[in-house]
């Protein structure tokens, strides 16, 4: 890492702070802000800039030492002695300003001024006589000559509040070298608060410690970054001194936090607690009946725990446990906390609030804790139960051998029919989802049916059986089977959620998009009944929901969707399954809008959080697939390579997204008739399975790669019977393209163009364009063609299959500007003055866009070259 950090992010604080520096009439600015969060730094690299075009610039730092001398902030910057009988501050103002005209003057924390110098920077700004920067911490002190600047003087006062995450992000970036994996900036700028002090020694000690690693080009904490000396010292400095007490009650706060006002009061006397929250140590929260304490920075409480001896830690989490214990354990998160503590405190006996802490954990999807007090249920005695809760938590940590360890530690133990269910129910999955050994899984969902009487425990595990052949591809059965368990007799709520997910995540590959939507609201609505029993069903519920979405053609629903799967997740959620599923997930809406470099940047993320390799194979697929489009086909085929090393007949389902990758990377890579082959072989396989969304798209693929007749019958026929505006669209698309009717294709591309799907439009375009000139107009011909050329711009100009014949408009690069400038609205005369240019000039070449693009006037360009294509995301 660099020792100076190089200067990223704060652009738009930049730019004003330049823009009010290069205004005559701007006296000056104060910058005020809290400490860390870069001020000093914003200023210096501002003067730098100024300096750098001419202008003059003088740098003074104040300090409490400095203060307690007259003029001592500029004392360096003086002669030795005052000339007899001048006065002070006009001779030191003109020493300052020398013969330059209006210099600048930097002064750092000006909160410091000693009063001789802050009356010196008055009467440069009563005079003008230089313009003046100064950088402030907010919440000391000011001397009230340097508060008359911007009260009294009209100096601009510019708050500076932390970076933010997005400025994180950047200067994480140009500081690695690399990106830096989303969560991991958030998780850092989290820690941090946007203060770039702490921000930076975070970093250092997390490389230092090998917690913040780069893999694949992308860097990522792969652990919580360690509190490092120079941080520890920072984090004390913030603190400052502190009474016994005061001490004391930190250290509560730290290691329990959010506590309780009153469960801190019978620990801590209330002045204590005052004091800290007078020194602007703590927060203290209203939450609808409840006053909550916590630290006023979140470095506050890793800098304590860390600083913490274990023999003390561990007493303070037994006070904590026994005091939640005096006062009764009545909220959910009270029986998390009590686990925790005693857990923490060594004192663990009995493991029955370890369990209940595991269980809802595992409700709040926090893998993490869950799994760390289920094993430790576990150990203390919990047996089939914690046994059965760990291994859900484990199967989908994707920790599958640990999972099936658990179980298999006490598969033999007596126990009666619920348990017995619920052992077989787990096992079952994880041997066929994790391990890839469905034989066994089968098997022992068998046993289990054979050895139990009661129709509800049946129905569950039926259920459970109907989970794993759905993941087989089995949908359309599967889906019938469930709706008879939902209108029949004995099923629990919790067989009830499965089997409304079951068609909440299947329907969508079927067609029917609708039906699924209403059984993803439909189990919503009465997931208070089963949600903590069974926690997993709700991502897989988001799953489905996303699924009908997509395949309707709705990107901003299925967008909407992966957002609440990531909000259920959290930042840094250790279940990477999923969390790798939702980026991918982003990345393929991404891809059908025609944002493919943000389409890769996302996947890519996907690829690096490691895990099941037959699972990390669906992020890798969409990455080749990305990347195909791109125009890397060797890495394509290198990633393709990697995806179809992991295939498994078990997750036939999931894994159609390596057919499509390899449809596309075989297209891209100009093997086109074989691309042709393998999307009507991918398509076939899926009616075998009467999987008319899998079906469809494949289909829909040879419309793409120009084998519209080929498919257009089967390919209607599917639309006709699947739900939603898409496939409608896709049918569309086949017609017109086997007949080649280039109108009806420039109406399909309109049509692709409102869905947000612009590489879709282009292409369409595209083939239109052809259409158009093999029927003898060229008129219209150029017309598409400057469409698709425009749509495939927006999306980075790929070379698909339909646009890599495009014959489009040859239009000079000054022709280009003038028209998105038209485009944009400006009219002759201000593009003109912009690009200084005539007037008629300008309107010479409008005419010949126009005759190139075959338009008639600015309406018809404006429409020609407005995609609607959203901006693609940032780092």
């Amino acid at each position: 890492m660099p020792t100076r950090w190089p200067f990223a992010g704060r652009i738009e604080e930049t730019d004003r702070l330049l823009t009010l520096m290069n205004d005559p009439a701007v006296r000056g600015v104060a910058i005020v802000g809290a400490a860390g969060v870069g001020k000093s730094r914003l200023a210096v690299e501002v003067v730098s800039s100024l300096r750098s075009r001419g202008r003059t610039a003088v740098h003074a730092i104040a300090s409490m030492a400095a203060r307690e001398l007259p003029f001592g902030t500029l004392a360096h910057l003086l002669p030795a002695a005052l000339p007899q009988g001048a006065n002070p501050l006009k001779w030191i103002s003109e020493t300052l300003v020398g013969t330059e005209r209006r210099p600048l003057m930097l002064i750092d924390d000006a909160h410091l001024l000693d009063p001789g110098s802050a009356a010196v920077l008055q009467h440069m700004a009563q005079d003008d006589a230089a313009q003046l920067l100064l950088t402030l911490r907010s919440g000391e002190p000011v001397p009230d000559a340097v508060v008359s600047l911007w009260k009294d003087l009209g100096l601009a006062r510019m708050e500076l509040t932390p970076l933010s995450l997005r400025d994180v992000g950047r200067i994480l970036a140009a500081v690695l070298g690399d990106p830096v994996e989303s969560a991991s900036v958030a998780r850092l700028h989290r820690l941090a608060q946007g203060n770039a002090l702490f921000l930076r020694e975070l970093v250092a000690g997390a490389l230092d410690a090998g917690a913040l690693v780069r893999v694949q080009g992308l860097w990522r904490l792969e652990s919580a970054p360690p509190v490092a000396p120079a941080l520890a010292d920072l984090v004390a400095a913030r603190i400052g001194r502190l009474e016994l007490l005061e001490e004391e009650a930190l250290e509560y706060i730290a290691l329990g936090e959010p506590l309780g006002a009153q469960l801190l009061a019978g620990l801590v006397p209330a002045a204590t607690v005052e004091s800290l929250e007078a020194k602007d140590l703590i927060r203290v929260l209203v939450d609808g009946r409840r006053t909550l304490v916590r630290l006023a920075h979140p470095l506050y409480g890793e800098a304590i725990r860390a600083g913490s001896p274990l023999l003390r830690t561990r007493r303070r989490y037994r006070q904590l446990a026994e005091a939640l214990e005096a006062a009764g354990a009545r909220r959910r998160d009270d029986v998390v906390r009590l686990a925790v503590w005693r857990l923490e405190s060594g004192a663990v006996k009995d493991p029955a609030p370890l369990l209940s802490g595991c269980a809802i954990a595992w409700a709040a999807h926090d893998a993490t804790l869950a799994t760390r007090l289920g094993w430790a249920a576990l150990k203390a005695g919990g047996g089939a139960r914690a046994a059965i809760l760990l291994s859900d938590v484990l199967s989908f940590s994707e920790a599958f051998t640990d999972s099936e360890a658990a179980l298999t530690s006490v598969w033999n133990e007596p126990c009666g029919p619920d348990l017995r269910a619920q052992l077989a129910m787990q096992r079952a999955w994880n041997l066929n989802f994790g391990l890839r050994r469905p034989a066994e899984a089968d098997a022992v969902l068998d046993a289990a049916e054979a050895m139990l009487d009661d129709p509800s425990l049946r129905q569950l595990v039926e259920a459970m059986r109907l989970n794993l052949r759905v993941l087989r591809g089995e949908v359309h059965e599967c889906a019938r089977i469930a709706y008879e368990m939902l209108e029949g007799e004995h099923l629990s709520v919790v067989g009830e959620a499965m089997a409304l997910g079951i068609t909440a995540y299947g329907l969508p590959y079927t067609g029917r998009c609708d039906e699924a939507r209403r059984m993803f609201l439909r189990a919503r609505a009465v997931e208070a009944s089963w949600h903590d029993a069974a926690p997993s069903e709700v991502l897989k519920l988001i799953a489905g929901n996303y699924l009908s979405e997509l395949l309707s053609g709705d990107l901003d629903a299925a967008g909407r969707a992966v957002l609440q799967g990531q909000e259920v997740l959290g930042d840094d959620s250790a279940l990477r399954l999923f969390r790798r599923i939702f980026l991918q997930w982003h990345g393929e809406i991404a891809r059908m809008r025609g944002r493919l470099a943000e389409a890769a940047r996302v996947t890519k993320e996907a690829t690096t959080l490691a895990g099941a390799g037959h699972f990390t194979a669906l992020a890798v697929a969409e990455l080749a697939h990305c990347t195909a489009l791109l125009g890397d086909q060797a890495g394509a085929r290198a990633l393709l390579a990697e995806a179809e090393r992991d295939r498994t007949e078990v997750l036939y389902l999931l894994q159609t997204s390596i057919d499509s990758a390899q449809r596309w990377v075989t297209a891209m890579g100009g093997r086109l008739p074989r691309a042709v082959q393998l999307a009507l072989e991918h398509a076939a396989r899926a009616r075998s399975h009467d999987l008319l969304g899998i079906e469809l798209v494949a289909l829909h693929d040879a419309v793409r790669f120009g084998a519209a007749r080929r498919v257009v019958s089967r390919l209607v026929e599917v639309a006709s019977r699947h739900d939603g505006v898409l496939a409608t669209v896709y049918a569309a698309h086949a017609m017109a393209a086997a007949s080649g009717d280039g109108e009806e294709l420039d109406r399909v591309a309109g049509s692709y163009r409102q869905l947000g799907m612009i590489l879709h439009a282009a292409e369409a375009y595209a083939q239109a364009s052809a259409a158009h000139r093999a029927r003898g107009r060229p008129q219209q011909g150029r017309t598409s063609a400057a469409r698709a050329s425009a749509c495939a711009a927006a999306c980075g100009d790929p070379r698909t299959p339909a646009l890599a014949r495009l014959q489009g408009p040859a239009l000079t690069p000054r022709e280009r500007e003038i028209a998105r400038l038209a485009a944009a609205g400006l009219a002759s005369k201000e593009i003109a003055a912009r690009l200084v240019l005539s007037i008629r000039t300008v309107d010479n070449h409008l005419q010949s866009v126009y005759g190139k693009l075959g338009v008639n006037g600015r309406t018809e360009l404006t429409e020609l070259l407005d995609t609607d294509s959203p901006p693609e995301e940032e780092d």
